[in-house]
């Protein structure tokens, strides 16, 4: 991919270098188009993100994509694009990039948690978006962890793929505290439409729940986001 499709013009509108995560996205490779989506690689420095906020529960976060094919009207995460001078908000669902050397990067950077410190998986971008069927980014985090022990770890998504990876998650339970929660905004099928137009079903989310937690892995369901007078 050519920095030209990520210009940023400068007072006099010469164009000015990229630089940061702006200059890595610039540098992607092209791997595939889907409905109206476009896939490209990201290479990254690091997966593994710090989270200095004291109203999250959490100190760390993985994100295997930036971007999020479920394009969730209420999406907060959507300005995160434009870190990489992609300011449209429909880029945001349009363009997924994908995270190169996953788990390489995260067991170097494993060795950054300290005792007590708790990581978050998917906080900014569903793990389980359509783009993990065949890139596999988030199934090989889950590879990754369950050759450690003693790790908090919990995992967000709205999708009911994350029963694929069943036999991992086992895996990851047996010697780190684990817990998946899957977000069920509304069990109104045609409301969730309209929400998350391409998210999984609310029923097919529920029925994730039930299987998780019959393969023995801790799962509970999140309502939210509440949306006052249209959700409740």
């Amino acid at each position: 991919m050519s920095a030209a499709l990520f210009p940023i013009l400068d007072n006099d509108g010469d164009r000015k270098p990229l630089v940061g995560i702006a200059r890595l996205a610039a540098q992607g490779e092209h791997v595939r188009d889907g409905h109206h989506v476009e896939y490209l690689t990201l290479p990254v420095r690091s997966l593994l993100n710090r989270c200095d906020s004291p109203r999250m529960p959490f100190t760390w976060t993985v994100n295997p994509y930036r971007g999020c094919e479920f394009a969730c009207k209420y999406c907060y995460a959507r300005y995160t694009h434009e870190f990489m001078e992609l300011r449209d908000p429909l880029d945001f669902e349009q363009r997924i990039f994908i995270k190169q050397q996953a788990a390489a990067l995260l067991r170097r950077d494993l060795r950054k948690i300290k005792r007590g410190e708790s990581i978050a998986i998917g906080t900014a971008t569903d793990p389980y978006q359509p783009a993990e069927k065949r890139a596999e980014i988030t199934r090989a985090v889950l590879e990754e962890l369950a050759l450690h022990r003693g790790l908090d770890i919990g995992i967000v998504t709205k999708s009911n793929l994350v029963v694929r990876d069943i036999d991992v998650l086992r895996r990851v339970a047996q010697h780190n505290a684990l817990w998946v929660n899957l977000t069920v905004t509304t069990t109104d099928a045609e409301l969730a439409r309209i929400l998350e137009p391409r998210a999984p079903r609310p029923d097919l989310r529920l029925d994730a729940i039930r299987q998780l937690n019959a393969a023995g892995i801790p799962a509970g369901a999140g309502c939210a986001p509440i949306i006052p007078g249209i959700t409740v």
